[in-house]
């Protein structure tokens, strides 16, 4: 998977992510293999990436990767979420009236193990489970699939296995009861994962709490408001890569996330500097914010909206330079916007036909809208102008 192909999990100050692609597959940190997951329910066996019924989202739009797949009767719901700085946490629920079989499945490791409930892959814990598989089966030519989907799997001690070309592909079934859960750990740090760990609405909830920092806006259509806030944490998230994009580090210092802009920065070679460090004060249109938010690139997403709100100019700070027909008598608010001149924060408010720009930044700086005025400045820290 690709890094655009992906959604990725983790905790801020944790520096390890885990890659989850559109069908609920797993690549840890520092792994070579990827964990995917089947389920057996009474009807026959269920693959993501067969399957039609197949849905993904990101719970209250954080780094929390849900994939639901239609079983009889109900979903399997596969959840995806940074637990801690050393552990992903996967979790399968069987939100149907019937049991049926999860199959956790290592793919593409050079050796594997078994002990007891920990699987083993290339000489680093993969997969910790809270008892061990009822049956298991493996291979080195891609049969496994066929072997779970025939009922070939086995249930006798499970034999250390070596391919040194990285083919061997092992699945891991536990049976799991109608309406309940089950959680499994890859660890991606050096220490244990925690005795007890937040379930997915908590981590959620934590960062939305992050977000109540930095550059904060409240735009009038809902469905681009919700791509800012997934946005925002997503470049948080990927910002503590131990290799990350320099686009990434301008929008985190965009933004207002000036201490993980620097932690990101000092990770960036020689080149992906020298590119952070080109910005041309360019505006993006509105037709394009629109089309960045539809494609999975956020910091790409988050330079172009920024820079249709607010652009440092030679002469000081340029808020809006265009405004959407269909957005004419809608509020917009803007907070804590970094510039070379400080923070400058402003709101729109209608008054009919007109517009009232309301405004704060620091003593001196000067500010313009063209879009509704293209003669109006002020240099006055705070205040509130009705607009031609």
């Amino acid at each position: 998977m690709t890094a655009l192909d992906a959604r990725f999990v983790g905790v801020l100050g944790g520096g390890r992510l885990s890659a989850v692609d559109r069908v609920g597959s797993v690549r840890p940190d520092r792994a070579n293999w990827d964990l995917l997951w089947w389920i057996g329910a009474d009807d026959r066996w269920h693959f993501p990436d067969r399957e039609a019924a197949v849905r993904q989202t990101l719970l209250d739009g954080m780094p929390v990767v849900v994939t639901a797949m239609r079983v009889p009767g109900g979903d399997a719901i596969h959840r995806v979420y940074g637990a801690s700085p050393d552990a992903t946490v996967v979790e399968v629920e069987n939100d149907s009236p019937a049991p049926f079989v999860v199959a956790l499945v290592v793919r593409g490791a050079g050796q594997l193990e078994l002990d007891g409930s920990t699987v083993v892959a290339d000489r680093r814990v993969a997969l910790l489970a809270a008892r061990p598989p009822a049956r298991w089966a493996v291979s080195v030519d891609g049969s496994t699939q066929a072997t779970v989907e025939s009922g070939g799997a086995r249930d006798d001690a499970f034999v250390p296995r070596v391919d040194r070309a990285a083919r061997l592909d092992a699945a891991f079934l536990f049976p799991l009861a109608h309406r309940a859960r089950a959680q499994f750990f890859l660890p991606v740090g050096k220490e244990e994962p925690p005795a007890m760990v937040p379930d997915a609405e908590h981590v959620a909830r934590g960062w939305r709490a992050q977000l109540e920092r930095g550059m904060r806006v409240e735009l009038p259509d809902p469905a681009l408001q919700g791509a800012v806030e997934t946005a925002r944490a997503a470049v948080l998230l990927v910002g503590e890569a131990w290799i990350t994009r320099p686009e990434v580090v301008v929008a985190l210092e965009d933004w207002g996330f000036d201490d993980e802009a620097h932690a990101a920065w000092k990770r960036l070679g020689l080149f992906a500097r020298r590119k952070a460090a080109r910005r041309p004060a360019t505006r993006a249109t509105w037709e394009e914010v629109h089309a960045r938010s539809r494609a999975r690139d956020d910091a790409a997403f988050l330079a172009a909206l920024r820079s249709a709100l607010v652009v440092d100019r030679e002469h000081g700070v340029e808020l809006l330079a265009d405004w959407p027909d269909e957005w004419r008598g809608q509020p917009l608010d803007v907070r804590d916007a970094p510039t070379r001149a400080g923070a400058v924060s402003y709101s729109l408010r209608w008054h009919g036909d007109r517009v009232a720009l309301l405004w704060e930044a620091l003593p001196g700086t000067t500010l313009r809208i063209p879009a509704f005025d293209p003669g109006w400045s002020s240099t006055t820290p705070r205040g509130e102008a009705l607009l031609g």
